[in-house]
């Protein structure tokens, strides 16, 4: 070990384990974390293999599950173990599919897993993320709108507000509005009309 013009410790040895780099790569980037930090109230978010790794060195994490496979088990473990936690893994939407695909995205409740009360109250919420492997400057914003708006109406809404046939005119309504203001929003239920549209 080494250190470096900041004067965190560096690895002088090379790493032939991807675990081993990654635990080196938290714990040096929470070491910096913590000097830049100072005084100030900051929290570090890790994705959730860094947690799974057993490499989560900071016990004020957040944890951000982002892995669609066994969620329900994921939030339970995290939890369990004490960290909070964000989801982002059910609400993917550069992952296009036929037809209206939103209904999935409307159906995914963070809460929706064996635990305690104690547990879900340390599920903090979450949000849509897009991958960039096949979205640039030309259709990042139709695929985003009004889709995006799904999973934010399920978080800032109240549990029972769930179903997908009342929400459908509200996604009509939300596209309009973006038209309106000039976004690209693409139809979210199939072909459709705006009052005022050219």
């Amino acid at each position: 070990r080494d250190r470096d013009v900041t004067g965190v410790q560096t690895c002088a040895l090379p790493i032939y384990d991807y675990t081993l780099l990654q635990d080196y790569h938290m714990r040096r980037m929470g070491q910096i974390i913590k000097q830049v930090q100072g005084n100030r109230d900051m929290t570090t978010i890790g994705w959730q293999e860094v947690w799974f790794n057993n490499q989560a060195a900071d016990p004020d994490m957040i944890v951000h599950i982002w892995i669609l496979e066994e969620l329900a088990e994921q939030l339970a473990n995290v939890t369990e173990a004490g960290y909070k936690t964000l989801l982002g893994s059910c609400w993917y939407l550069d992952q296009i599919s036929w037809g209206v695909d939103w209904h999935k995205y409307y159906k995914c409740d963070p809460h929706d897993f064996d635990g305690t009360p104690e547990q879900k109250a340390l599920v903090l919420g979450g949000g849509p993320n897009m991958w960039a492997e096949m979205v640039d400057a030309t259709n990042i914003i139709p695929r985003l709108w009004p889709r995006a708006a799904v999973p934010a109406e399920r978080l800032w809404s109240a549990v029972h507000v769930n179903s997908t046939e009342e929400a459908g005119p509200r996604l009509e309504e939300h596209r309009c509005r973006l038209l309106r203001r000039g976004y690209n929003a693409q139809p979210p239920n199939g072909a459709g009309f705006c009052l005022g549209e050219t």
